[in-house]
């Protein structure tokens, strides 16, 4: 295979054989590559840094769409943090919002057997706003941002999150992660969970629904 370099030249621009790569980015580039996919995310195997990477045009650009955190705000009310929500269109199931409001909303939930659990958004961490690709989103909207990303470097017509359109993907509500997984609402039925994976772009269904996680069993 051709030589790799680092997008990262102010600090590393590091070339690299795509062999000195860590295993799992390395069997990822090859599934990559006969799929000839045009977008996903590898690591720098001298600064360790994810960087956007295209296998048919071999081409990788610095990317900032890794892993997003909450940036810090001012501690608002539930009432504020709805009507912020309201303002900005962003329409959370009823159900869910008052399950949030409620003592009973939990902190996480085993969305796999034997795998980390994932991070479920309070009200307040809904709200608060990450940054994809360089733009600002609230968290719970920033899969709008990964969809934009996504087409920018794939086109409309991108099948990376297959089998959701862009469209449909940018409409989803993200309301939990776990490392570089981004736990979603099916925007077709505001019911089902899926899961996005920031470093691939790709999309996995779950086997549980809103409805299921707001009940109890989920722990």
């Amino acid at each position: 295979m051709t030589d790799i370099t680092c997008p990262y030249d102010g600090d590393c621009g590091r070339r690299f054989d795509s062999s000195a790569m860590d295993a799992p980015d390395a069997a990822f580039l090859n599934t990559a590559i006969g799929k000839k996919m045009t977008f996903m995310f590898l690591h720098c195997p001298a600064c360790s840094r994810m960087f956007q990477f295209n296998p048919v045009a071999w081409t990788a650009h610095a990317s900032e769409t890794a892993a997003p955190r909450a940036a810090r705000v001012a501690k608002k009310s539930s009432k504020q943090l709805e009507k912020l929500l309201a303002r900005e269109q962003v329409t959370v199931p009823q159900a869910y919002l008052a399950h949030l409001r409620s003592a009973k909303s939990r902190p996480g939930a085993a969305i796999f057997k034997d795998e980390e659990p994932f991070t479920l958004y309070s009200l307040d961490a809904l709200c608060q706003e990450v940054d994809v690709d360089g733009t600002r989103y609230r968290a719970v909207r920033q899969l709008a941002g990964f969809a934009q990303a996504l087409g920018q470097a794939a086109g409309s017509g991108s099948q990376q999150a297959a089998p959701f359109s862009l469209a449909e993907l940018a409409a989803c509500l993200a309301i939990g992660e776990e490392n570089t997984r981004i736990l979603f609402i099916d925007s077709r039925d505001n019911d089902a969970l899926w899961i996005y994976h920031c470093d691939g772009g790709d999309v996995e269904p779950t086997r549980l629904t809103l409805t299921s996680l707001i009940g109890p069993g989920v722990c």
